[in-house]
């Protein structure tokens, strides 16, 4: 068991407590958090009197080890851009979990990462979520499938545009999704009739055997069991979205793209999140009233395309104003994974609330993604995923000294190394 005393915790779902303890079994779970209580003799210690507790941060949507740093093209594997609905494609398969940006991550407080394949595609692959420390990515997966990443507006009609080839507009993005949906749809039906005939064949079958038993002479028609369909990967890689399993995790900028991508889900029943939602704040009612997550930024970078002309820091206080679940983005390496603390900072200066701001980088991705049972607070049952900063996390001069992941510390800035990070 371990013990961390704590200046501060700042629990984010619950008040701060001041001069509090965390209790951590040895299976990396929190046990109880609080003051007042005494602490067993048999735990060992980390003196963290002088410091602030925060949950480990969870960055909902990035590409960290897939765009990997300090690489060329050839390691470069976000994006199959060969065939514009490639949903059968995994981001597990490309992730290399030692990577440089990843290592650097973990010194600044980032525990959970969900990793997405690119933009490039209308339909881009399936998303992994992981905590970031290991060696052995499959060890490290959390969420094996955390969402079907897709795409809406410039990007893919300029990456097949490109090729002379559908799509080359905004029609064609929407006109090959809905094709892939109603094959998928027609894809389930086939093997829902196929189940229930195999279902009935069986019965015949028992029937069939009981009065062949009863009467070995009698002239009898033996049930002939149904012709399997045939798999596909692209098809089974939609189901679980159908069965509302995952979200699509909808890739849009503009207001226009947005909608359309609202309008899709609703139009096949299936659920959505807003991956970027750079103009959000212009239809913030709009994404209130259909309870659509809101997954923002990167805000950032350089306003690099025209989608992000209107880009402002303002859209997470006016989207968590109006009620919309949101969380914070990096999409590193488009802006780097690391520095967290410092964007909702940032959308702290420009309007979103303090706790606010707590919320976007921890618990409020825990949710989009299904996870807050587990991750995103320092709550007792929870897995302790826990950095230790010297200051209020939002302040941009505070520093980790410590990084806790279920229950081990990962980093100590005492006793870091180049060859670790």
């Amino acid at each position: 068991m371990k013990a961390i005393l704590c200046g501060k915790i700042i629990p984010v779902t619950k008040d701060p407590i001041e001069n509090g303890h965390i209790l951590i079994d040895d299976k990396g779970k929190i046990k109880k958090v609080g003051k007042g209580f005494d602490v067993p003799k048999d735990a060992e210690i980390i003196d963290a009197k002088k410091w602030v507790a925060f949950p480990g941060i969870i960055d909902v949507h990035c590409h960290a080890a897939v765009f990997e740093e300090e690489v060329g093209l050839g390691l470069q594997d976000g994006n199959e851009c060969t065939d514009p609905i490639t949903p059968h494609v995994r981001v597990l398969d490309a992730i290399n979990p030692v990577e440089k940006g990843m290592k650097r991550a973990i010194g600044s407080g980032v525990t959970c990462v969900c990793i997405a394949p690119g933009s490039g595609n209308v339909v881009g692959g399936q998303m992994t979520t992981i905590k970031t420390h290991g060696r052995i990515v499959d060890d490290m997966v959390i969420q094996e499938v955390a969402g079907m990443k897709c795409a809406f507006g410039e990007n893919p009609k300029r990456v097949y545009g490109g090729m002379q080839r559908t799509p080359s507009t905004r029609m064609g993005n929407l006109g090959v999704f809905r094709q892939l949906m109603m094959e998928t749809q027609n894809y389930m039906n086939k093997w829902d009739e196929y189940k229930k005939k195999l279902k009935q064949y069986k019965e015949d079958s028992k029937e069939y055997e009981k009065k062949k038993k009863e009467d070995k002479d009698k002239d009898l028609k033996k049930p002939v069991e149904p012709t399997i369909p045939d798999k596909n990967i692209k098809y089974d890689a939609m189901v679980p979205v159908f069965k509302k399993e995952i979200p699509l995790r909808a890739h849009a900028h503009q207001d226009n793209d947005i909608i359309s991508a609202v309008r899709l889900a609703k139009e096949f029943d299936v659920n959505v999140t807003i991956e970027h939602c750079t103009y959000g704040h212009k239809i913030a009612d709009f994404l209130a009233e259909n309870k659509i997550p809101a997954i923002v930024g990167p805000t950032f970078g350089f306003r690099t395309k025209i989608e992000l002309k209107d880009m402002t820091w303002k859209t997470y206080g006016i989207l968590n104003k109006k009620g919309v679940l949101v969380a914070l983005t990096s999409d590193h390496p488009v802006v780097p994974l690391q520095e967290q603390t410092v964007y909702a900072a940032i959308a702290h200066r420009e309007g979103l609330s303090k706790q606010g701001a707590y919320e976007i980088i921890t618990i409020n991705g825990a949710k989009i993604l299904g996870l807050d049972d587990r991750i995103g607070s320092i709550e007792a049952g929870k897995d302790a995923d826990i950095a230790l900063w010297n200051g209020d996390p939002l302040l941009v001069h505070s520093k980790v000294q410590k990084v806790l992941i279920d229950g081990k510390i990962i980093y100590d800035i005492e006793t870091v190394t180049e060859e670790l990070f």
